[in-house]
């Protein structure tokens, strides 16, 4: 896959803002503006990135735990000891 330049800086944008890094922001921001991106445009893409970033912790847990929940199910061994209230009656 091949990704054109403008593509790329907003992606950096994006993922820089979403994770705190700030000085990858500052050098996708200067690149995106020298490249003619408009202010208004890179706003735009800072605030899908932060409503991206204001998900609670809880929505990561519940999609971790469902993507994973097959795993638990296939391994998990139960015994008297193990509290996940499987046991055999």
């Amino acid at each position: 896959m091949s990704l054109d330049q403008r593509t790329t800086v907003i992606t950096q944008i994006s993922a820089a803002a979403a994770c705190n890094a700030l000085a990858a922001l500052r050098l996708a921001v200067t690149e995106a503006l020298s490249m003619g991106i408009s202010p208004e445009e890179i706003q735009e893409v800072l605030a899908l990135a932060k409503d991206i970033q204001q998900q609670p912790i809880s929505h990561v847990t519940h999609l971790i735990d469902q993507l994973l929940r097959e795993t638990k199910k296939t391994t998990h061994k139960h015994s008297a000891h193990c509290d996940c209230g499987g046991h055999h009656a």
